[in-house]
């Protein structure tokens, strides 16, 4: 569900939530498409299948006569299925769930002189050169810290933490306690933890830090070599294990739920885990990470556009497809069915909640801003590509041999052999 950002405007109070449907029918024919047909490719899974895509744009069909037919990739995925179209010249009207690069770009609609656009989340986050391509529907929430409130009542921790030495002190006082004091776990999640903890420190001290480093203005191991500290020294003092380096990311979701754990740094997707849990011995709360002494909290969220939509500029329907994507992104019930459908969020809604869910809102809702994530997204990127798996790779070489001075310095020689 994962994947990986300028300030998000929050949305206006009864602006773009209730923008009202465009009901115009006349498209651009003149690709020698059909004026009341759009096709829109999506990614099909167990939870967005085709009945649940047909039926999320049955209202749009029946307001403006136009027929969405919905199609799945050909290939593994919309990534990458969507290039193979535009080679072969049979690409959609309407791409979800995927970003513009530079070589998909030339091919998109430039959506940027549409004013509905400007309420969208993370819009400019996502801008390539200015223009903007994509719009999205909410945003997945990365850096989310999950806790067990029996574990901290027991071990009396008694707020949250704030800080880093908060922190440090709560996972002291939940080893106390007899619990795993943070759960961590192998293959991509150990260098996403990692991220998703450090996303409002990092930002707050080096703000578009991606593009500092494609700049040469920053040298990437020097911003995170406080963090791989802060990790070496919990796992020197058994905060979390050394062999959980090799677990499995669903068998540390169920040491969480297990109730034997303190806290899991985890994304917003972690939700549908818990909720498919169903009733648990023990209250699961969620705060925003700290940040460092002086820094304002909390800082800014790491994020991700979620439910993503771009048009392909050679559609033979090009308005029909507007009409479609402006209504995905902006109606009201279109975004609500969108927003519980995968569990993402969009600040400013009031859409009714579970309890949890309510709290992870108010933690986007409160964030200075939303930022990008790993490689970075839209013009704030890093120089390098496949930054994730290498990241993960050193971090987890922290649980071996290399000292947070030498895993900086190994960041940063990647970086410079592979820009």
């Amino acid at each position: 569900m994962m994947s990986i950002l300028r300030r998000r405007t929050a949305l206006a109070a009864g602006a773009s939530l209730l923008l009202p449907l465009a009901l115009a029918g006349c498209g651009d024919n003149s690709a020698g498409g059909d004026a009341k047909k759009v096709r829109m490719l999506v990614n099909l899974t167990d939870n967005l299948n085709q009945a649940y895509w047909e039926k999320l744009v049955s209202p749009f069909e029946k307001s403006t006569g136009i027929d969405v037919q919905i199609e799945g990739p050909t290939g593994k995925s919309v990534a990458e299925t969507f290039p193979q179209q535009l080679a072969a010249g049979t690409a959609p009207d309407v791409i979800q769930s995927i970003y513009p690069d530079a070589n998909t770009a030339p091919e998109l609609l430039d959506l940027s002189d549409l004013d509905w656009v400007d309420g969208t989340p993370m819009v400019d986050t996502y801008s390539l050169d200015g223009k903007r391509y994509v719009v999205g529907v909410g945003s997945q929430a990365q850096s989310l810290v999950f806790y067990n409130k029996t574990a901290f009542d027991k071990a009396g921790i008694d707020k949250t933490p704030t800080t880093w030495k908060e922190f440090t002190d709560a996972l002291g006082r939940l080893d106390d306690a007899g619990y795993t004091p943070m759960q961590t776990a192998g293959q991509y999640m150990t260098g996403l933890q990692l991220q998703q903890l450090f996303h409002p420190a990092l930002n707050t001290s080096h703000p578009k830090w991606q593009t500092a480093v494609t700049k040469e203005e920053l040298n990437i191991g020097d911003a995170y070599q406080p963090m791989f500290q802060h990790y070496a020294d919990w796992l020197k003092a058994g905060y979390f294990a050394k062999d959980d380096v090799g677990l499995d990311p669903s068998t540390a979701d169920g040491n969480f739920v297990a109730g034997k754990v303190g806290v899991y740094p985890n994304g917003s997707w972690f939700l549908a885990s818990l909720d498919a849990a169903g009733k648990l011995p023990f209250e699961v709360g969620v705060f925003s990470p700290p940040v460092d002494d002086g820094q304002s909290y909390p800082g800014p969220q790491g994020a991700t556009m979620a439910d993503p939509y771009m048009i392909w500029e050679g559609s033979g329907n090009v308005d029909g497809a507007k009409q479609l994507v402006k209504y995905l992104a902006t109606d009201k019930t279109a975004i609500e069915t969108q927003l519980r459908a995968d569990g993402i969020f969009r600040q400013g809604t009031d859409l009714e909640q579970s309890p949890l869910a309510t709290e992870v809102q108010a933690i986007v809702d409160k964030a200075p801003e939303l930022v990008s994530v790993g490689e970075g997204a839209g013009d704030n990127r890093l120089p390098v590509t496949g930054f994730n798996p290498k990241f993960t790779e050193i971090v987890q070489s922290l649980y071996t041999s290399r000292t947070p001075e030498q895993a900086a310095r190994a960041i940063d020689q990647w970086v410079s052999e592979n820009r």
